[in-house]
């Protein structure tokens, strides 16, 4: 085949085409004038004309609203009844604020009153302590020697239970002895005091019986035995629960033997060894009767 066919055959084509293609031109609505745009548009129905109404497709076109416009109707009705949820949980927490303020406004009186009264106790309670501290302190002292007097007759009372389960039991013959003075057999219990001194009787007792035997003999105004007896018992127990007594009967037999000077010599000096309250009061007395 000639290369030049298939040209030519374009070539005719071309001048075929070219009358139908001007013809057709007219027809186009934005070629045309205002009337052939009218036919145009009769011919063609289904495209919107001046004025025209939109078909069904234009619901889905670029200037329509379609299925947005519904969204955003839901939306906003969505929004709206936020809106009102939102203004009456407001109304509900105005009012609960304007309660609490009410009760506020009432408790505020009552506080500031209680807490007048508080500090009116409180400085009366200052007021109380501070008078009364001299007070306590007083009574923390006595109450801190009535502690140690306490304990010290505690001490005491256990030295004491020490030494009477240490001590001998009293022989019967010293009491009987004594008795027997007690009843005035003085005779009798001179005897008695001296056969129990001869027969080894407890260390305790010793100056006890020399005592005793001692004031037999002023009784029965031998005294110039007594004064004897009561010097023995001063030298040889001068610690003795004896040593005052004797001190002090020793005046008397030097008094009523007639040395009356000797007599407040040996009483004077008695005082000057701090005897008992009870001796004391005796030697006292026989003082003042002798001067």
């Amino acid at each position: 085949m000639s290369p030049r066919r298939p040209f030519l055959r374009l070539f005719l084509i071309f001048l075929l085409t070219t009358p139908l293609i001007l013809n057709g031109c007219s027809y186009i609505p934005w070629i045309g004038d205002d009337e052939e745009d009218l036919a145009f548009e009769e011919d063609f129905p289904f495209e919107e004309g001046r004025g025209g109404k939109r078909s069904d497709d234009d619901f889905f076109g670029e200037n329509s609203g379609g299925f947005e416009d519904i969204d955003q109707q839901n939306d906003g009705d969505v929004l709206q009844g936020d809106v009102v949820a939102l203004q009456t949980q407001q109304e509900v927490l105005v009012a609960k604020v304007r309660e609490l303020e009410e009760g506020l406004g009432t408790l505020e009186p009552k506080v500031d009153a209680t807490q007048e009264r508080l500090e009116g106790s409180l400085s009366a309670i200052s007021g109380t302590s501070e008078f009364l501290e001299p007070e306590v302190e007083e009574l923390k002292l006595q109450i801190a020697r009535l502690k140690d007097d306490i304990a010290h007759l505690q001490s005491r009372e256990r030295d004491n239970k020490v030494h009477r389960a240490r001590a001998p039991s009293t022989p019967p013959e010293y009491n009987q002895a004594l008795a027997a003075y007690r009843s005035g057999k003085y005779d009798e219990s001179i005897l008695m005091f001296q056969d129990l001194a001869t027969g080894n009787p407890p260390i305790s007792l010793k100056d006890n019986i020399e005592f005793w035997i001692g004031s037999n003999y002023v009784k029965l105004g031998l005294y110039d035995d007594a004064i004897k007896q009561f010097q023995t018992v001063i030298n040889s127990y001068p610690s003795g629960n004896k040593a005052h007594d004797s001190r002090y009967m020793l005046g008397i037999s030097y008094y009523r033997s007639g040395e009356s000077s000797r007599a407040v010599e040996i009483l004077e000096a008695a005082l000057r060894h701090n005897p008992p309250a009870e001796v004391r009061g005796k030697i006292t007395k026989q003082l003042n009767e002798i001067q």
